[in-house]
C-alpha cells in the first residue's frame, strides 16, 4: 500500500503537472522531495507517493504549465538526490489536493497515548494540518501509569529478589530496601519518557499543534466536525478519538465504602503494604501481585476462572502458578469476590468457591478485574458514533466509525490492549482518514485495513509467559488437525548456564504441513523470542524452517529451534547444537 505526503497551501490551484520519481523508498523520501518540489515557484502545493513512484504538484493560480517550469521541477528533484522525468499529460488523473475550506485542522486527533501520538506523527508525515488534544496528563496509559512504571518496578523487584537468592559460589545477602527512593526513580525515568518521546517528539513537526484541555464533539455536517477543547472551538475535517481505557471497578457488596488500590494507584504508595489481595488474575494482577511479593509482601491472587491468564494455554498457566507458589504467593483459582469491607485495619473479602464461602483480609486490596473504555462526556452521541454494549468505540477494519468523519483507534476500541497495537492501529487511522480527504481514485488510494491476525503478547512475570497465535485448545475448536511440541527448559544450553530452567515452550503445528500455528512459552526472556515467532506465523513459516534456521548458541531464542526440533526427534538424545 502506498503512503501520499500531502504539501498544503492557501495559494488558489490552477493546474498540476505529474512527475515521475525515482529513488524513493520511504515515507521520509516523499516528504523531501514534497519540501524541494514547494519551493519552486510557481507551485502551490505538491503531493508525493514514493510506493507509486511518482509526484504531483498544483501550480498556483495563473501560473501556466510552460518547459522552463517542468525543467526547473525536475532540476529540484534531483537536486534532493533523486530521478525525475515529466509523465504525460492525462485527463482526470491528477491527484486531488485537501480542500481545506474553512477547516482550522484536516485532523483532529483526542488523546495523546500511544494510539494518538502515532496518528499524529502520520498526519503530519503525510503533509496534513494536525491537532492533537489532550485534557489529561500527556503521553496516556503506557509512559504514565501502564508499561513504563509497572516494568520500572518489576525490574527493582527482581534485581531486589536475585540480591536475596544468591547465585552457585556467590552467598545470598539482605540488601537495603528503600521504597520511596524505588518509587522515586521510576517517577523520574516515567517524567524523562514523557517529555522526550511525546512532549519533545510532538514538537519537532511544524504542522502539528497541541491543544490542552478536554475535548468534545459537538456536531457534524458539510464535512466538518466542530469539536470543543477547553474555552474554543474548532471545525475539523476528520477526528481520530484515541481516548484510551481506565481500571473497572468490580461490582461487588460494599465496594462504594472500602478504599482499594488500581493498577495507578498501587504504583504511588508512599509505603509498602503489609498484605496485599490481589482481585483479578490476568497480566496487571499477576505482573504487580509478584512485584509486591518479592519486595516482602504478603501477596494472594484471587482469580474467578479456572487459570491465571485468560487465554493463555493452560499448560504454560500451570507452570507460572508453580512459580509464584514457590516465591511465597497464595493463588485462588475458581473463586469468586462477592463483597467487601473493612474491618479495624484491614479490608476483608468475602469469596465463593463453588459451594463453599469464607473470607480473605489483608491491609491493602488491588482491584485488577479489567478496563473499561474512555467514552464517555465526549460527545461520541451526538455526531452518530456507535458504541459496543460495553462501551467501546465500534470501528471497521480501516479503522472508520459509524460516522463518516469519525476514526477511532488505540485501546477505546476494544481491541487488544497493547501499546504496539494501538499505536498501530492509530497510523492505519490516520492513513485512512488523510486519503479520504484527497482522494486520487489509484489503488495506493484504497483505505488500509488494520491488520490484528497475528498479535504477540507477553506478561511480565518471572519466568514471563508469552504467545501468539492460536492455542492447542482453540486450533482444535476449530476443527483443525495439529501436531504438538512441548520443550522443557531443562534443555536449553541458555537456561543451564543461568540456572533457571523453569518453565516450557510449546508449538502448534498443522499436521501434515508443519506450518507454525501457535508459539506458548513461559520461560525467562520468553517475550525476546516471541517477535520470531510472529514473523513465522505471519508468514506461514513451518517447524523445519524453524529447526533449520541458524539460531546463536546459549540464547534464550534457541529454544524455539530446539522446540521446532522437537517435532521429529528426542531433544534429549540431540547433543549441544546438533
Amino acid at each position: 500500500m502506498g503512503y501520499i505526503l500531502f504539501m498544503m497551501s492557501s495559494k488558489p490551484v490552477d493546474g498540476t503537472i505529474d512527475l515521475k520519481v525515482g529513488g524513493m523508498t520511504c515515507l521520509d523520501c516523499s516528504r523531501h522531495i514534497g519540501h524541494a518540489l514547494e519551493r519552486v515557484p510557481g507551485i502551490a502545493a505538491a503531493s508525493v507517493d514514493y510506493r507509486g513512484a511518482r509526484a504531483t504538484v498544483d501550480m498556483a493560480a495563473g501560473v501556466e504549465r510552460t518547459p522552463a517550469l517542468e525543467h526547473a521541477l525536475v532540476e529540484a528533484v534531483e537536486r534532493a538526490g533523486y530521478t525525475a522525468s515529466v509523465a504525460a499529460v492525462a485527463i482526470g488523473t491528477a491527484s486531488l489536493p485537501v480542500n481545506r475550506g474553512t477547516a482550522d485542522f484536516d485532523i483532529l486527533i483526542i488523546g495523546t497515548g500511544g494510539a494518538g501520538v502515532a496518528a499524529a506523527i502520520q498526519v503530519a508525515g503525510m503533509g496534513g494540518k494536525v491537532a492533537i488534544a489532550e485534557g489529561g496528563t500527556l503521553g496516556g496509559t503506557c509512559v504514565n501509569i501502564g508499561c513504563i512504571p509497572s516494568k520500572a518496578l518489576i525490574e527493582a523487584a527482581s534485581r531486589y529478589h536475585g540480591a536475596r537468592r544468591g547465585f552457585p559460589g556467590i552467598a545470598p545477602c539482605e540488601p537495603a530496601l528503600d521504597w520511596s527512593a524505588v518509587v522515586g526513580a521510576k517517577d523520574a525515568l516515567v517524567t524523562d519518557l514523557r517529555q522526550a518521546k511525546y512532549a519533545d517528539v510532538l514538537a519537532s513537526y511544524p504542522g502539528l499543534t497541541r491543544l490542552v484541555g478536554h475535548a468534545r464533539l459537538i456536531a457534524s455536517a458539510n464535512g466538518l466536525t466542530r469539536v470543543s477543547v477547553g474555552n474554543r472551538e474548532y471545525a475539523v475535517r476528520k477526528v481520530i478519538v484515541a481516548t484510551g481505557t481506565y481500571p473497572a471497578a468490580p461490582a461487588l457488596q460494599g465496594m462504594d465504602d472500602v478504599e482499594t488500590l488500581d493498577s495507578t494507584t498501587a504504583m504511588t504508595l508512599a509505603t509498602l503494604p503489609t498484605s496485599l489481595l490481589v482481585l483479578g488474575g490476568g497480566q496487571v494482577g499477576v505482573e504487580l501481585g509478584q512485584m509486591f511479593a518479592r519486595f516482602g509482601v504478603q501477596v494472594s491472587i484471587v482469580q474467578r476462572g479456572p487459570h491465571l491468564l485468560p487465554g493463555e494455554d493452560p499448560a504454560v498457566t500451570e507452570v507460572l502458578r508453580a512459580a509464584l507458589e514457590a516465591e511465597g504467593l497464595e493463588i485462588h483459582t475458581s473463586t469468586e469476590a462477592i463483597g467487601i469491607a473493612r474491618e479495624g485495619s484491614d479490608v476483608v473479602v468475602r469469596v465463593r468457591q463453588g459451594h463453599l464461602e469464607g473470607a480473605m483480609r489483608a491491609t491493602h486490596v488491588l482491584v485488577a478485574t479489567g478496563r473499561q473504555p474512555n467514552t464517555r462526556h465526549i460527545g461520541l452521541e451526538d455526531v452518530g458514533v456507535v458504541l459496543s454494549s460495553r462501551g467501546y468505540v465500534q470501528v471497521d477494519a480501516t479503522m472508520r466509525t459509524s460516522a463518516p468523519n469519525i476514526y477511532a483507534a488505540g485501546d477505546v476500541t476494544g481491541g487488544p490492549a497493547y501499546v504496539y497495537v494501538a499505536a498501530a492501529g492509530g497510523r492505519v487511522a490516520a492513513e485512512n482518514a488523510m486519503k479520504s480527504l484527497a482522494p486520487t481514485g489509484t489503488s495506493s488510494d484504497d483505505p488500509r485495513e488494520f491488520d490484528l491476525s497475528v498479535v504477540p503478547s507477553v506478561t511480565f512475570s518471572d519466568p514471563q509467559v508469552a504467545s501468539v497465535g492460536l492455542t492447542e485448545f482453540a486450533a482444535r475448536a476449530k476443527g483443525m488437525h495439529v501436531d504438538i511440541s512441548v520443550l522443557d527448559m531443562a534443555q536449553v544450553p541458555r537456561a543451564l548456564v543461568a540456572r533457571d530452567v523453569r518453565g516450557i515452550v510449546k508449538i502448534v503445528a498443522e499436521a501434515g504441513s508443519g506450518k507454525i500455528l501457535g508459539v506458548h512459552a513461559v520461560a525467562p526472556n520468553a517475550g525476546e523470542f516471541m517477535g520470531e515467532a510472529a514473523l513465522a506465523i505471519r508468514f506461514g513459516l513451518t517447524a523445519r524452517d524453524l529447526s533449520g534456521t541458524l539460531h546463536p548458541y546459549l540464547t534464550w531464542a534457541e529454544s524455539l529451534k530446539l522446540a521446532a526440533q522437537g517435532f521429529g526427534a528426542d531433544i534429549s538424545k540431540l547433543s549441544c547444537c546438533a
